[in-house]
């Protein structure tokens, strides 16, 4: 990825309105003699807009003769309703005769075909067809002009969609020849000349077209070669899509939104890149598989720890899916826990909010699920919980579009190149046919556990990336990036040197930049930076391992043993026996916090993990942070162009809290289970208050 992709900011986009509708038409449900009804009811709910997913497979049966009608009377329905539009062409459902005319069957490992399939998210068949393919792709692309062109000239239509859920999965797809030469053409235009390549990875290739994937991940430098290309390869079929609809209609704007976003999928066996792929459309999204049923701070933390990475990827970003329930009769969520979920999604700083879908469904493995409304179509109390945001929002729709979410005082750092190299460390089998998609490898464990150490210690966090501006930034947060190269170390030095703090959780730039263990570690001149090197690591074959803070705070670490060699630091936590745990170096007008206990990885899934305790007294001593309110209460602010904030207090307890403001409060907007007197909020479990400040 280019630097200037990767450290672009996206211009804002302001819209008239706060964007608030959900999935309605994915073939073959609803059926049509439901389709009317609906229609009224999601306009009298006061849903802003409907989603409609044209899949390729059903309306171009035949190569060349396309069957419009029931988006039509769609278009027809949401003209009389006054209803905006969504259309989100569906191309990885693809006709027969992608398979048995352009010969579009994906290639696994070892030359196995990936047979189409069905299932209840694609229901009609032809999941998925390769689109290295460039026969393929250019079909797809003429169904998407023919549909572009069909209904450009309608007003309802609002928004395109280009591609949903755009991933590399599973990891064996795709090796067919256009795949390997997509690959091969990636690394000449990388490398250059394949003597380079082979200087870089202590390799013996003869040419690149001699150049195939990888079929184990036993070797690490092959395995992260390949899926970088894969992601790269996805944000290029986005791309190709989002022009076909920009030529044939460049008064929309497009969106595209992802399935599992960087910071929560697999990145070696379901991936994609946010950054790239959000290059090519004008508002990127990400659907929000959150944990309905949440308990304790990790699993309360997922819709926050979504929103905190896509604000960076895209200050336009879009929650655009979010399940109001799953599949196959499972328990519904808490009325009182789902309506914190959707507002923590909306002031994350979303700028738009898509249910996926109206009716429950009613086929395959999705069977009852992910419906606001039951199959049936009548009302319950999820509904009601959506339909009583629609009401506020529609109330306040103007103050909520303009509204951004306020920065943090605490960046996270995300490094994409130690999030695949940490998968692929877990690909120990000779045979990566056996791989299956896992997210609880160390670094993504370790990236997601330390997000929520802050937010259950009090505070916001946001997301940056390696080389991005971090001067706004009191502290910097960096979790098990083993990956981070030596061009880096100027960027932290400066941060640090101004008055930053640096907290770095090991393993850190522990590799090359071409997967080998460096010998010294940190790599490069890190150590000076952090005034310690790497002793000795080692895996802790124990449940746990106890540490002792200087600050009379002792963590059971798991994971990694990390052992620090002090050199110009001061040791502020050790192992059992003894040795140095963690340190804290001062370096300028700054702090840098080494710890080798891995406090985030550690991290046991309650309120009260210890952990947390020693997070908050670094944080008071050196970077004058205190927590926002008592434990288990969140304050989340937006600020628009005026000036005004629209505060949001969570009470995430089963017990009642209360929340002091040190404010002014201009008015209440909404409030559940929460009463307020002067300045004080008391809120009841599970409670939330809305308002101006």
């Amino acid at each position: 990825m280019s630097d200037g992709i990767n450290n672009a900011v996206k211009p804002v986009i302001d819209l008239p309105f706060y964007p608030y509708g959900l999935q309605y038409y994915r073939q073959p449900t609803p059926l049509p003699a439901e389709w009317e009804a609906d229609l009224s009811d999601i306009v009298r709910a006061g849903y802003t807009h409907i989603q409609l997913r044209p899949q390729w497979r059903w309306h171009e049966r035949v190569r060349g003769a396309f069957d419009w009608d029931d988006i039509d009377k769609l278009f027809e329905l949401a003209s009389k309703y006054s209803l905006r539009v969504i259309l989100k062409p569906m191309l990885e459902t693809a006709p027969d005769w992608v398979y048995t005319e352009l010969n579009g069957t994906r290639i696994g490992f070892h030359g196995i075909p990936v047979s189409p399939i069905a299932h209840g998210a694609f229901y009609v068949g032809g999941w998925l067809p390769c689109f290295d393919n460039p026969m393929v792709m250019d079909a797809a692309c003429n169904f998407v002009e023919n549909l572009v062109e069909r209904y450009k000239s309608q007003n309802s239509l609002w928004l395109y969609n280009a591609w949903n859920e755009p991933r590399s999965r599973p990891l064996g797809q795709c090796m067919c020849r256009h795949s390997v030469e997509s690959y091969q053409k990636w690394l000449s235009k990388r490398y250059g000349c394949i003597k380079a390549l082979n200087h870089e990875f202590g390799k013996a290739w003869t040419s690149f077209s001699s150049i195939s994937p990888p079929h184990s991940g036993c070797d690490y430098a092959e395995m992260y070669l390949w899926r970088q290309w894969a992601a790269e390869s996805v944000a290029g079929h986005v791309g190709r899509v989002a022009d076909t609809i920009r030529m044939a209609d460049d008064g929309r704007r497009i969106m595209a939104h992802v399935g599992a976003c960087s910071v929560i999928q697999d990145a070696a066996c379901d991936s994609s890149d946010d950054l790239l792929t959000a290059h090519n459309v004008d508002f990127y999204g990400t659907s929000l598989p959150v944990n309905l049923h949440p308990h304790g701070p990790i699993e309360w933390a997922g819709p926050e720890f979504i929103a905190d990475w896509l604000r960076r990827v895209d200050g336009n970003w879009w929650c655009h899916e979010f399940y109001p329930n799953h599949g196959n009769w499972c328990p519904p969520p808490e009325p009182n826990k789902l309506r914190q979920m959707i507002w923590m999604a909306i002031s994350g700083g979303a700028r738009g909010f898509t249910y996926w879908q109206y009716r429950s469904e009613r086929l395959g493995n999705e069977t009852n699920g992910y419906g606001l409304r039951e199959i049936d179509g009548t009302s319950n109390e999820r509904s009601m919980v959506a339909d009583e945001i629609a009401d506020i929002l529609r109330d306040k729709s103007i103050a909520f579009s303009q509204a951004r979410r306020l920065n943090s005082p605490i960046a996270m750092l995300y490094s994409r190149e130690s999030d695949i190299l940490s998968r692929i460390e877990l690909m120990q089998n000779l045979n990566a046919m056996q791989e299956d998609i896992n997210t609880s490898y160390p670094y993504k464990t370790a990236l997601r556990n330390a997000h929520a150490l802050y937010l259950q210690s009090g505070f916001t966090t946001d997301f940056v990336v390696p080389g991005d501006d971090i001067s706004c930034y009191k502290v910097l947060h960096i979790a098990g990036a083993e990956m981070l190269q030596p061009e880096y170390l100027e960027w932290l030095h400066n941060f640090v040197s101004g008055g930053g703090m640096l907290v770095i959780e090991y393993p850190f730039a522990c590799r090359d930049k071409n997967t080998w263990v460096s010998p010294q570690r940190p790599s490069g001149s890190y150590a000076h930076l952090l005034g310690c090197r790497e002793a000795s690591r080692t895996t802790i074959d124990t449940e746990s391992l106890q540490v002792s803070f200087y600050n009379s705070t002792d963590v059971k670490a798991k994971g990694w043993k990390v052992v620090l060699q002090p050199m110009d630091c001061k040791v502020i936590a050790r192992w059992t026996d003894g040795s140095a745990a963690a340190v804290h170096r001062r370096l300028g007008q700054g702090h840098v916090y080494t710890l080798g206990c891995g406090i985030s990885l550690s991290h046991d899934g309650t309120w009260n993990y210890p952990g947390a305790d020693a997070l908050t007294k670094i944080l008071a001593d050196s970077a004058g942070l205190s927590p926002l309110a008592q434990k288990g209460v969140w304050h989340r602010r937006l600020i628009t162009p005026d000036g005004e904030e629209v505060l949001f207090v969570y009470n995430l307890n089963d017990f009642p809290a209360y929340c002091n403001l040190d404010c002014n409060i201009q008015d209440t907007w909404a409030s559940h289970k929460a009463q307020l007197k002067d300045n004080l909020i008391t809120l009841q479990a599970n409670g939330i208050w809305i308002g101006r400040i």
